[in-house]
């Protein structure tokens, strides 16, 4: 286990160049493991001493704002350094040094993917991934401003074929929990789900998941308003692949300006039964400009970041 966190730890810092050191944490403030790029001019053990010095300074101070939740996001600016801790779970803060100028979008989207990650490591998750999608690395570059202030209501359609898991994908995402069983949406389920982007955006995402039988009649009312949209393709069968420009052509029929659209591989737990390889799913997203994610809503691989991606997006447009 101790490889893979450094390795995933690895990957964050090579993305982001100005970062000088990075630590796990327990929520006791106790580090797990702990990485320091070669070039920075202190030694390793002064550059974790800092991190453990400043993580006394504030262990306390974040117990006190954030122990009610699980999740927080939090950036210090002391001297000519940037702290940020990040927690997507209940056992573990990342606690990242970099560089005053260093982006806080980039840090947000990226810090929150790898708190995910490690997260999923530490729970003891199976096929587990250390490398950091393309998507999430496009995310990170979208505004090294500030997004716009304020609460947005974002309708997200979700469509693809019969038995995707589209319903599931959902669950995970609103509830955090997954269902064995497969029960078929009858036309169209409405969900809400309120997502904090940044400080001062709120995202309170209107879900329209969409059954994927034939319901050609109704989809332009279902599809009127959309925001934003996903095409869930199942990763166990290749002929969800090729439906993917009949869902694209249903969208564009349907919604008459252009919308964020992006690519939801799921079903990536199946690893004996996976006939889609991700270069042929890049292929497909390339051919109509779209990005896409590789997930799994048994495990949660990917899932917030899949959302998260939409709502950035939707902020991006505006």
């Amino acid at each position: 286990m101790e490889n893979l966190l450094n390795n995933l730890l690895e990957n964050y810092m090579e993305i982001i160049d100005d970062i000088l050191a990075v630590a796990i944490v327990d929520k006791n403030g106790l580090i797990i493991t702990s990485k320091k790029r070669e070039s920075s001019e202190k030694g390793s053990d002064q550059v974790i001493g800092v991190i453990s010095a400043v993580l006394e300074g504030y262990i306390d101070r974040l117990k006190k704002e954030f122990d009610t939740k699980s999740t927080f996001f939090n950036i210090t600016e002391t001297g000519d350094k940037k702290f940020t801790f990040c927690s997507k779970g209940q056992n573990t803060i990342l606690a990242t040094i970099s560089e005053l100028e260093t982006s806080n979008t980039e840090l947000r989207v990226l810090s929150e993917y790898v708190a995910g990650q490690i997260e999923l490591l530490i729970e003891g998750k199976e096929n587990f991934t250390i490398k950091i999608p393309h998507i999430i690395q496009v995310l990170s570059k979208t505004r090294s401003g500030k997004f716009p202030e304020g609460e947005y209501s974002v309708k997200l359609i979700i469509t693809g074929d019969s038995k995707v898991g589209k319903t599931s994908l959902v669950r995970r995402f609103v509830e955090n929990k997954f269902n064995e069983e497969y029960i078929t949406t009858m036309g169209v389920d409405i969900t809400k789900h309120v997502v904090n982007i940044d400080d001062r955006a709120e995202i309170n995402f209107i879900i329209w998941d969409i059954g994927g039988q034939n319901f050609t009649p109704y989809r332009t009312k279902f599809y009127n308003g959309a925001n934003c949209a996903m095409i869930i393709i199942d990763r166990t069968r290749q002929k969800t692949l090729e439906t993917i420009e009949g869902w694209y052509n249903d969208i564009k029929e349907s919604v008459k300006k252009e919308i964020p659209i992006v690519i939801v591989a799921n079903k990536s737990d199946l690893v004996n039964e996976i006939e889609l390889e991700e270069k042929e799913i890049k292929q497909q997203a390339d051919k109509f400009g779209f990005n896409f994610i590789i997930s799994s809503a048994k495990t949660g691989e990917n899932v917030s970041t899949a959302f998260l991606y939409m709502g950035y997006k939707f902020l991006e447009n505006l």
